[in-house]
């Protein structure tokens, strides 16, 4: 398998939130690109770290380590990190390992923005 295509990251600024954007697999041997990816958006914004998964369809411990770590360090800073479009097979991990007590998970980016700007998950 070629590891270089299995996984595509991008981090893009989100009026003043960091939005990083993955697609693939997160395994032992694309990890590093997203811890990568993570800690640079992490030092990028003041506010928050959007982590946008919807077109990820598998994430392995490796991957969640990147994103524990990458939930300390916005912890550290004072920032938050929001794990967004989790498919179900990845959903279930988060749940089964208990990162989600930590992440804040939700549906997709527009909700999760609405909820760093005033608070709530429902339509305005």
């Amino acid at each position: 398998m070629n590891t270089e295509s299995a996984l595509t990251v991008q981090v893009t600024d989100l009026d003043g939130y960091a939005l990083v954007t993955a697609t693939g697999s997160i395994d032992y041997h694309t990890h590093q690109l997203l811890a990568d990816h993570l800690d640079r958006a992490v030092e990028a914004t003041r506010l928050a770290v959007i982590v946008d998964m919807t077109h990820v369809d598998f994430c392995d411990s490796s991957g969640l380590n990147a994103l524990a770590r990458a939930y300390r360090h916005t912890q550290a800073r004072g920032t938050s990190l929001i794990a967004t479009g989790l498919q179900d097979r990845v959903q279930r991990v988060f749940t089964i390992t208990g990162l989600g007590h930590g992440v804040h998970v939700l549906p997709d980016i527009h909700t999760a923005v609405r909820w760093l700007e005033t608070g709530t998950r429902s339509p305005a």
